[in-house]
């Protein structure tokens, strides 16, 4: 079914200190695809020493997309960093680490999709702006259903 999205439709969720909104699920395409917007809050402390944490992790059953619509952020895919500005655009392919870091002080707006869709259905599931949701928990269910890798090693700066 053809729609609109208007800016306050969609769900809106928290995950962390981020807020997102899912306007697509891969419920709604069968499966084809997902389209989330992301607001992604500034890290308050950089890491002093040692590696920074671009929370770097793979999806090996799918690929996901980036497209930054404000801000900046570094963004490790693979094993390079990038600085992401308004209107760059990643594409990472199934089974590439990926992550990102925001350490630009400000907010940044971003969509980001998922082919297929599916997993940010375990977004609005195990959103942290409701308290705590019963189950396995969006790691352990991210790697079954999705053959997801999570804490996966940065690269040193």
């Amino acid at each position: 079914m053809d729609e609109v999205v208007r800016k306050s439709g969609g769900v809106l969720f928290g995950i962390g200190r981020d807020q997102a909104r899912l306007i697509v699920s891969g419920k709604d395409t069968r499966g084809q695809y997902s389209l989330t917007e992301w607001v992604v809050a500034p890290e308050r402390e950089l890491p002093h020493q040692g590696r920074p944490d671009f929370g770097a992790h793979l999806h090996r059953e799918c690929e996901e997309t980036f497209l930054i619509i404000s801000g900046s952020l570094e963004f490790l895919i693979g094993d390079v960093v990038a600085l992401l500005g308004e209107n760059d655009f990643v594409r990472v392919r199934a089974g590439v680490p990926h992550g990102y870091r925001n350490t630009s002080g400000e907010a940044v707006r971003m969509l980001v999709s998922f082919v297929p869709g599916g997993l940010e259905e375990l977004f609005v599931k195990y959103r942290t702006d409701q308290g705590d949701v019963p189950g396995e928990g969006f790691i352990a269910e991210a790697a079954r259903r999705f053959a997801s890798e999570f804490g996966l090693p940065s690269p040193a700066k």
